[in-house]
């Protein structure tokens, strides 16, 4: 069979899916999931109030913030349970220094390949579609398919089983070295092309990909990727079991949205209705000449005529206003809470305090339901767990040989950094407590160089073996210091002259 009737197939299976996501769009962003048969330049049909696209807007932003945080790493290297017990828990200063250059490096190209701009694309689509394809290109950039362009299909354990991406473009936009079909006329750029990527998983648990034009030609050879090299990465907001699509969380809240839309509908046709004013004559009441001088009248002028023939009308319905807009109110209040409009967001600054990300991260949880953590494993794990293999054969990042496990920095975890930091003061606040009698208990070097990577100096700290030599250097100093002060200067010479002398009799 063709992968074109194998999407066809696909494409029942999806529909109320996509038919409920264009309804979204219509309600909050309609660009996010324009109708079927909508061109791309024509005119997208507008909603009557703009509460849920600033709803999608300000969550998506604030989404984005949380797993790419503003001046910080979002992933974190770990050391596995077993390596920590070879260690017996403590890790050398010199290893720790090393995993943070190494965090840095994969923040580094993480922010020259945009990812923040596809993040926030891809949050976007999952708020009002629920679903969306990640693919991760050759040179690490994100690339994202929206619901009307791929069919997916998971077997019951939640593994992908089948993925087939549409792809429409003209002969003109065809990327660079890829085969046209065959009877295609040349310098035909005007036809309309369909390509379509099929992604199926082998009986090993491995995934085959190949790419088709419609009339079931084979472009290329088949490529093959294990599981955990996969660059495709379908997401969605809230799956239920059994079914291939999820659901968006626009569609928690479509009630409300379709109530407000309709309800400001009515308030701006009430509004345009109030603010017309016409003066209505009664028949043959007044000569056409007092008509005349009535329509062409300006402010102050007197009109002689009878003035129980002439009234002046208006639309006036205060009580049906009043009540239009109590409702409007309280959905608009309803939205802004469900959306996080009525709470601040994380300043966009260099340095965020910790207690900022606890409190975003906390409210996000609260607001939905656990949805933020679980994409931080099937978002953010799976892009980096793919971009640190990439960057290690590219050799752009030292092969840690599977010692080290990427953590996503998200909920509490997000604020490790900083609780090194504040539990470094801590130490020093307990040491100063206590003076002389606990100068000797705690291995300060370690717990400076913990509070000096949570600050983000990591490149600035010594190691352990060059903090023992400054060490040794500095007591031999203060020692010849003291001889000096004790035998004199001239006697000091003396006795590391017949040091030296001796030495040389040695050998």
């Amino acid at each position: 069979m063709s992968a074109q009737a194998r999407y066809q197939m696909g494409s029942t299976d999806r529909s109320q899916y996509l038919q409920r996501a264009r309804h979204n769009a219509l309600l909050t962003l309609p660009s996010l999931m324009p109708l079927d048969g909508r061109a791309n330049e024509a005119h997208l049909i507008e909603p009557y109030q703009g509460l849920g696209a600033m709803g999608i807007t300000h969550l998506s932003s604030r989404m984005a913030i949380g797993l790419l945080p503003a001046g910080r790493p979002y992933m974190r290297f770990d050391l596995p349970p077993s390596v920590m017990m070879q260690m017996e828990g403590e890790v050398p200063t010199d290893v720790t220094i090393k995993l943070s250059k190494g965090e840095a490096m994969v923040q580094s190209e993480v922010e020259a390949k945009g990812w923040r701009e596809a993040t926030l694309m891809s949050l976007q689509q999952l708020l009002v579609a629920g679903n969306v394809v990640e693919y991760m290109t050759p040179d690490n950039q994100i690339k994202q398919y929206r619901l009307d362009q791929y069919v997916v299909q998971f077997d019951m354990m939640g593994n992908l089983r089948e993925l087939i991406i549409e792809e429409k473009f003209l002969a003109s936009q065809a990327p660079l070295g890829l085969k046209m079909p065959d009877g295609m006329a040349e310098g035909n750029d005007d036809e309309e092309l369909c390509l379509y990527t099929v992604v199926v998983r082998l009986p090993n648990g491995e995934y085959s990909r190949h790419q088709e034009w419609a009339n079931g030609t084979q472009i290329g050879a088949t490529d093959i990727f294990s599981a955990e090299n996969l660059p495709y990465i379908p997401l969605g907001w809230t799956k239920q079991p059994g079914e291939n699509y999820a659901r968006a969380k626009v569609s928690e809240h479509v009630a409300d949205l379709r109530s407000l839309d309709a309800l400001e509908k009515a308030g701006l046709e009430m509004a345009a209705m109030a603010s017309r004013n016409f003066i209505m004559v009664r028949p043959g009441a007044t000569s056409a000449s007092v008509k005349r001088r009535l329509v062409t009248a300006i402010n102050g002028d007197v009109v002689v005529g009878d003035p129980e023939g002439v009234e002046l009308k208006s639309f006036d319905n205060a009580r049906g206003a009043q009540i239009v807009d109590a409702k409007v109110h309280a959905l608009n209040e309803r939205l802004a809470r469900a959306f996080l409009l009525m709470s601040g967001g994380q300043r966009n600054a260099e340095r965020v305090t910790a207690t900022e990300i606890e409190r975003d991260v906390a409210e996000l949880e609260a607001a939905l339901g656990g949805v933020f953590s679980s994409l931080a494993n099937t978002m953010m794990k799976r892009r980096t767990e793919l971009l640190i293999k990439r960057m290690i054969v590219a050799e752009k990042l030292p092969d840690f040989d599977g010692m080290v496990n990427p953590t996503i920095l998200t909920g509490l975890e997000a604020l490790s950094r900083e609780r090194d930091v504040a539990r470094a003061l801590q130490a020093a606040q307990i040491v100063q407590a206590f003076g002389e009698a606990a100068q000797d208990v705690p291995k300060l070097p370690r717990i400076l160089g913990r509070a000096f990577v949570g600050l983000g100096f990591a490149d600035s700290v010594n190691t352990e073996e060059e903090v023992q030599q400054i060490q040794a250097t500095r007591a031999e100093q203060a020692q010849q210091q003291m001889m000096i002060e004790k035998l004199g200067p001239e006697a000091v010479k003396q006795v590391g002259a017949a040091g030296q002398a001796q030495g040389g009799q040695e050998e």
